[in-house]
Formats: structure tokens, C-alpha cells, sequence
């Protein structure tokens, strides 16, 4: 097997992925078909999902069923694996794949949310960075030159306030530097494996950790309503949800209930007691349960949960731009002002 078909891929080729292996499906098209269909038509210049299609087809074509494919081409998490192992075992797998496409078609869109509404304030920030930059290295050396042939020295003029100015545009360029640095480093680690590392350290600030821990619910929340739709048991289905869990406090939630259901109580009780989602999530669980609408009632928990995450995302946004905006403002004025008024009282003494 290439080594490319090891790789993990992305949420947006899962997404396209399992909505054309649904809808080929509905066709009447085989799924060992459906798999060389879109090898056919995949360009060769997207290396992974080539090198996972290669896999499963030649897998299929001896047999194997889609879901042992796909775990023996390692391009997809375990989690999606079980979901279609359950699905063909039940006789659901077209709804699954269907389940499976609108998941990661929205996680696709929430990191790309995420992604717009950080982009401002890391330009910003470079932005910050470049007109400090300017005005230690052209701006404060002209005033200096000027300020030195008018009056002597600054050192033992009156103006000694110019270099507190230039001392505190150093200071703040210093800071923003090292914050890009600090950026850096954890978009670097993220993407080399150590997502957890900086998630522990986001989450020491509350606004990280509410938008993980919904993020995280989320996730569980989908995990577990297509599990449950593709007939899996509850206890079962929390069980292999709760691999997509990160964050400590929803694994311990979704621990206890797992606890709760083992000991007699059904999801929808478990959940409530253990506060598993806010007040107004929690109360629509047993009557949408008892009431056989509990996939219904996922889904707009789902939604809940998705649009909180969007509106914690657009905070973080929302108190970034200001602050950077508001520190770039005050570092200039500041600036202007030391170098303003000399030129004034020089002006004067002039007059």
C-alpha cells in the first residue's frame, strides 16, 4: 500500500466522498462500483484521496465490505469506519453516508469560520508590526537628527520625553513580535500532531474553553445521533462517540452518562441529570425520546451547538480587531505626540 493512502483526508474530500458514495448508491450503483467511479474521475494530482481510492478498490474487488476498506486504507478516522461497519450491517449504510457527509461538510464550514474570523486580527497584528518597525527605524532617527541639530544634545535638552516614546515603541514591537512567534509555534504544533498541547494551553483563557468545549459537544453529539440512526444500541453508540472527544470536562459529562445508562437509565435521563447540554437542550431530550423523536431533537441540538460555536468564534473575533486596533492607535498617537510637540516649543522659541 503507497504511503499516501496512509494519510488522512481532509474534511472537505470526506464530505464530497461520502455524499457521492450516497448518492451513487441511491442510483443502484454497488459500492465496490461506486469506488472505482470516483478513481476514475479523481485527478491524480490529489495524491491522498488517489492513493485511498486505489486501496479500497482493490480491497473491494476481492470482497471486503466498504467499512473494512476503509480502515485498511488508514484515510479515515476510526469513528467514520464504525459508522459504516454498523450501516452495512443494519441495512442503513446510504442513510450513513449521507449522515457522515453533512458532519463533515460542517466541520468543513466551522474551520473555515474559524479560519476567516482569525484571519483580520493576524493581519492586523503584521500590520502593527510593519508601522512600529517604520517608525523606529525611519521616523524617530529623522526627528532626532533634526531635534539634535536645533538643540544640541537631547540627552540634555527638555526632551527627554522622546526617548521614553521610543523606549515604549520598542516594547510594543517586542511584545507583538513575540505573540506572532508564540502564533506561529502553535500552528506548527497543531499541524505536527501536538493539537491537544495547545488546546490545553487555550483553554486556560474561558472564552478557548467554552468554544472547545462546544466544539467538542458538537462533535460527540453528531458521532452519537449516527451511530443511533445507522442502528447502533445507545450505550454502544456513546461508547464509540466519545472518540472524538478532546476536552476534559465534556469526556467526564459523557463518562458519567455512559455510567448512568449502564446502570438502567436511557440517554435522554442520563444527559439530563448529568447536565450533558445547557437548560433548553437538556429539557427537550426525555419528552423527544418517550415521543420516538430523539434523532429530531439531536438535530436541533446540533444546531444549538453549532451556532454557539459560530457566535464564540465571532467574539474572539470581535475582541481581537478592536484591541489590536486600539493598541496600533495609541502607539502611533503616542509617538506623533512626543515627536509633535518639541517641534512645537522649538517653533515657538523661534517666534
Amino acid at each position: 500500500m503507497s504511503a499516501d493512502a496512509k494519510k488522512m483526508l481532509g474534511y472537505a474530500e470526506m464530505g464530497s466522498f461520502f455524499e457521492n458514495m450516497a448518492m451513487m448508491l441511491r442510483a443502484g450503483i454497488t459500492s465496490n462500483e461506486a469506488v472505482s467511479l470516483l478513481l476514475e474521475e479523481t485527478e491524480k494530482e490529489n495524491a491522498v484521496l488517489v492513493g485511498a481510492l486505489s486501496s479500497m478498490s482493490e480491497k473491494m474487488s476481492t470482497g471486503w465490505p466498504l467499512g473494512d476498506a476503509m480502515k485498511e486504507s488508514g484515510a479515515f478516522p476510526d469513528y467514520a469506519v464504525d459508522m459504516v461497519s454498523v450501516a452495512e450491517y443494519t441495512g442503513k449504510l446510504e442513510d450513513t453516508l449521507f449522515h457522515l457527509s453533512s458532519y463533515y461538510r460542517s466541520e468543513d464550514s466551522m474551520r473555515k469560520t474559524f479560519t476567516s474570523a482569525v484571519r483580520y486580527p493576524v493581519i492586523l497584528l503584521f500590520m502593527v508590526i510593519a508601522v512600529l518597525a517604520a517608525m523606529l527605524k525611519l521616523v524617530f532617527p529623522a526627528f532626532y537628527g533634526v531635534y539634535n541639530n536645533l538643540t544640541g544634545s537631547l540627552s540634555s535638552s527638555s526632551f527627554c520625553y522622546i526617548d521614553a516614546s521610543f523606549t515604549i515603541c520598542r516594547i510594543l514591537l517586542v511584545v507583538m513580535i513575540v505573540i506572532v512567534v508564540i502564533l506561529l509555534i502553535g500552528v506548527l504544533m497543531w499541524k505536527n500532531g501536538k493539537k491537544e498541547s495547545v488546546q490545553g494551553i487555550l483553554t486556560k483563557l474561558p472564552v478557548f474553553a467554552e468554544l472547545f468545549d462546544d466544539l467538542d459537544l458538537y462533535r460527540f453529539t453528531s458521532c452519537f445521533d449516527m451511530f443511533i440512526s445507522g442502528g447502533e444500541m445507545q450505550d454502544e453508540a456513546l461508547k464509540k462517540s466519545m472518540t472524538v472527544v478532546e476536552t476534559k470536562k465534556v469526556r467526564g459529562k459523557a463518562e458519567r452518562v455512559l455510567a448512568l445508562m449502564e446502570a438502567g437509565d436511557s440517554f435522554s435521563q442520563a444527559s439530563y441529570k448529568e447536565k450533558l447540554y445547557d437548560p433548553v437542550n437538556n429539557r427537550m431530550l426525555i419528552p423527544a425520546e418517550r415521543s420516538g423523536m430523539l434523532d429530531s431533537i439531536l438535530q436541533k441540538i446540533l444546531a444549538n451547538l453549532k451556532s454557539s460555536s459560530e457566535s464564540h468564534v465571532s467574539r474572539i473575533a470581535s475582541t481581537m480587531e478592536p484591541l489590536l486596533t486600539g493598541v496600533l492607535m495609541i502607539a502611533i498617537g503616542l509617538m506623533l505626540i512626543s515627536l509633535m510637540i518639541p517641534l512645537i516649543g522649538i517653533m515657538n522659541s523661534i517666534g
